[in-house]
Parts: C-alpha cells; structure tokens; sequence
C-alpha cells in the first residue's frame, strides 16, 4: 500500500471515530424536530455569508496574484471554487494544489508561480486565523467539568483549558512567524535560502536537492508582492474582513437555531474547526467538521441539548458544502476541466515543475 493510500485510509478512520463520537446516542427525532424548527430568515443570511466570503477571497488573492500580470477576476474565481470543491471531493487535500494548476491553465502561468501565489494567499488567510484564535483566548471561558455533559471524554475536556488553547493559538503564532520568516528570506536573499534548503534536504535525501532547489528558485518568482506594502496591508485587510464574515455566518446559524449564543461563540467555532480540518481526514471534512461544531457547542453553551449541538452541525457543513459544490461545479462546466483529469494533471505537474520552468 502507497504513502497516498495510506493517508485516505487513516483519514477516513478518523472519519469515522469523529462521527461515533459526536453522533453516538443521538435521538433522531429531537435532531429532526430542530431542523424543522430552524428560522429561514437566519439561515439564508448564513448562506449568504459563505457566498459573500467567495468573493472576499478573491478581492484577498487579487492584490497577490496581480504584481505578476493582470489576470482577470473570472480566472481568480474559478481557479478558486475548484480547488475549493477539490478538497470537498477529492481525497488528500488536493484543493491548494488545483488552483494553482486551474490558474496557471486559464492564464499561462507558471505552475510554480502560481502555487506562490496561493502560498502566499495561505499565509495572509493564516493571519486572519491567528486573529481569531487569540480572540478566542482572552474571552473564551471555559466550563467547569461539573457543567460538562457526563458523557462528555475526558480527553476532550482538557482540550478547551484555557492553558491548552493558549498552547494552541502559541503555536499558530508561531508557525505564521516561521512561515513569514521563511518568505522573506527567500525574496531578501535567495542565496543564502537556497542553500539551507540545499543542507536540510542533504540530510533528508541528496536526491531531492535538486528538484528542491529548482522549485524554490522558480517559486521566489511569484514573491514580488514584497516590493508592495500597500498591496500586502490590502490582502491582509481582505483577510480579515473574509474572517468576520465567517464569524457572522455561523452567528446566523446559531440564531436559526433560536439559541443565544455568547457573543465569542463564533470565535470558538471556527478556531475548532480551523484545527480539525487541519488533520489528514475524509473528503469534505466529514466527522472533523461535525465533532469540532459539536464539541464548541457543549463548551461555549454547555446546557445545549445534545441532538440540537448535532443538528447544527450538520446543518452547518451543509451551509458550507452546498455552495461550494454549485458553484465549484458550475466553474468546471463553464472553464471546461474535469476534476479527475485536473487530478492527474496536478500530480504531474507537481513532478515536473522543477524540470519544466
């Protein structure tokens, strides 16, 4: 069994034990009596969220991907509801990879360019997240054990600490600064980039120096958006706006729901789900987009009614899930790709990027 296989299986086991654990002992007619229950007028503003953020996103990568050409706002969304929709369907997480593809077939781009360019899009998205991780930090309160549901684990309990929350948003804090770090060193001084990239994989395998060094080279390629403050304070700007609007959309939710929820709930949430998603898992993020709603549920409300906390949580992904595969599929139909072919072409490309360019 190949390194690939091997992820879809452990992704789709923790699948699975995600959705025991958030599903088990569920009454199907009190989750069912809440769906009925939902207020459509909340329901629909949440929708519009999530279609709203679609095109904050690319408002977002406009200020990035425009320092190499301009490249029009229909190839920026396609390329990003595609890959989108690739990490709904397809296993591994290929969506990041797919857009960078998608982009570089609309506008003959380079794919290494233009896998900086989403690269570059991720790092000021993870600006964003860490925003909203350190709000959950300093106004989270969690719950007494006592207030915790009995059938609540104990291992998940110890997650939402504030010390284990603080460990976390610590961590993410500390990635972005990495990260950042890595990006500036590689457009300040490629040399001197190159060659620690050049020692580090000599420990790990003389044979990928080369093809590692020749990505990296042709990757700084697409990093000018360095030579712009403005266009980077824009694309961080974006990025925050994109995050309050998801904060709102799951605000919606929860309303629909006829709960009055603390006002740092949201925050909660997406901090969750920002770290579940983060897991090698099944497509479309099923059991960790479920266990994470149901689990900020019980810690931020911890009289919820269970079977309400999973209906919400269905009921949630399906907010994120339906959107994405209309309009995902629809730019498939409209730029003429075929996701399974994209598959294969991201994998050779990946391959080949290093040779080609």
């Amino acid at each position: 069994m190949n390194k690939k296989r091997i992820q879809i299986v452990i992704g789709i086991a923790l699948a699975a034990v995600l959705l025991w654990w958030a599903f088990r002992g569920t009454d199907v007619r009190e989750m069912g009596a809440a769906m009925r229950d939902i207020h459509w007028g909340w329901l629909c503003l949440s929708l519009l969220g999530v279609v709203v953020s679609f095109f904050t996103r690319i408002l977002r990568w406009r200020y990035i991907v425009r320092t190499a050409k301009p490249v029009s706002f229909r190839s920026m969304f396609s390329a990003t509801q595609i890959g989108f929709l690739a990490n709904f369907v397809l296993p591994g997480r290929a969506g990041e990879v797919v857009r960078a593809l998608v982009l570089g077939r609309l506008e003959q781009l380079p794919f290494s360019k233009c896998f900086a360019f989403v690269a570059l899009d991720r790092l000021t998205d993870l600006v964003g997240l860490i925003v909203v991780m350190m709000v959950s930090m300093i106004t989270y309160r969690p719950p007494s054990v006592s207030d915790l549901p009995a059938d609540f684990p104990a291992w998940a309990a110890s997650l939402v600490r504030p010390g284990a929350i603080h460990a976390a948003t610590f961590s993410a804090c500390a990635f972005l600064v990495v990260l950042a770090g890595a990006f500036v060193l590689l457009y300040v001084n490629q040399g001197l980039a190159l060659r620690i990239s050049d020692a580090c994989m000599g420990l790990v395998s003389k044979r990928l120096v080369k093809p590692m060094h020749d990505l990296l080279f042709h990757f700084a390629e697409g990093m000018q958006i360095f030579r712009s403050a403005a266009d980077m304070a824009k694309s961080v700007f974006f990025s925050l706006v994109t995050w309050a609007i998801f904060a709102m959309t799951y605000m919606s939710i929860l309303y629909a729901f006829h709960l009055d929820p603390p006002w740092y709930s949201a925050f909660v949430v997406l901090s969750l789900l920002a770290l579940a998603i983060s897991l090698p898992g099944a497509p479309g993020f099923i059991g960790q987009f479920h266990a994470a709603i149901v689990a900020a549920m019980v810690i931020t409300m911890p009289n919820i009614n269970l079977d309400v906390a999973r209906a919400i949580a269905i009921v949630a992904h399906l907010v994120n899930l339906i959107p994405v595969y209309i309009v995902g599929f629809y730019c498939l139909y409209l730029e003429g790709f075929g996701l399974i072919e994209l598959k294969r072409q991201t994998e050779t490309a990946e391959a080949e990027a290093p040779e080609k360019e």
